[in-house]
């Protein structure tokens, strides 16, 4: 599932690419998730959404200070952000692998942003537990999402070896956090790096007219 190394100039048969490194485990993730997916409606480029197995699920767990300190700063920029913060409930497992293979299933018919900004939002600030088909199920409904089309999709094989392939990609850039960004051979790593991706972006020729268009 790699892909080419993004260009700077949009063609009729396709746009520059911007990889987009997310774990519904993040509340980094979760708080860049509004900006990222807005990118295509400021910039000619074509949003490409990775979601992956958190760190804790990669073998990397992360000491409890770290886990402490992570939650107060994502407060902190949540605040920032106007953006709800807690109450939360941790998907890590099997709460994680539905909502990915979901996430997968709803960018099939396009619904992607929708869903992951949506139950980002109710992990982390409304403490859904996300591991309950009826607490999923009310919130994939809510979508337009079919829940049984749903209920398939968490038993795709071929949803997890995307996930799968996806962490796989985040590991061959060399990096390992999320959320991360990667454009034009860059990486941006880091909810307050999206800024410096837009910089880049500009700098490309890539921001978007009034009219819809690169400038």
């Amino acid at each position: 599932m790699n892909l080419q190394t993004p260009g700077r100039t949009p063609t009729a048969d396709r746009m520059p690419q911007v990889e987009f490194f997310f774990s519904f485990r993040s509340p980094y993730s979760y708080l860049a998730a509004p900006r990222a997916f807005a990118l295509p409606q400021r910039y000619a480029v074509d949003l490409v959404w990775r979601g992956v197995r958190p760190m804790a699920m990669r073998g990397q767990p992360l000491p409890t200070a770290k886990q402490l300190y992570i939650l107060r700063d994502a407060t902190r920029e949540a605040d920032g952000l106007g953006l709800p913060f807690g109450p939360m409930y941790d998907p890590i497992g099997d709460g994680v692998w539905r909502c990915l293979c979901i996430a997968e299933h709803a960018q099939q018919v396009g619904k992607l942003a929708a869903f992951v900004t949506r139950a980002a939002t109710a992990i982390w600030s409304e403490a859904l537990d996300v591991r309950r088909d009826h607490a999923l199920q009310a919130l994939s409904e809510s979508l337009g999402l079919d829940w049984t089309d749903c209920q398939r999709a968490m038993q795709r094989e071929d949803y997890r070896e995307r996930v799968e392939a996806n962490t796989a990609r985040l590991a061959e850039l060399g990096h390992w956090g999320v959320p991360t960004f990667a454009f034009d051979g860059q990486l941006y790593w880091g909810q307050d790096r999206i800024a410096d991706l837009e910089i880049a972006l500009t700098e490309a020729g890539l921001r978007r007219s009034s009219n819809g268009v690169a400038a």
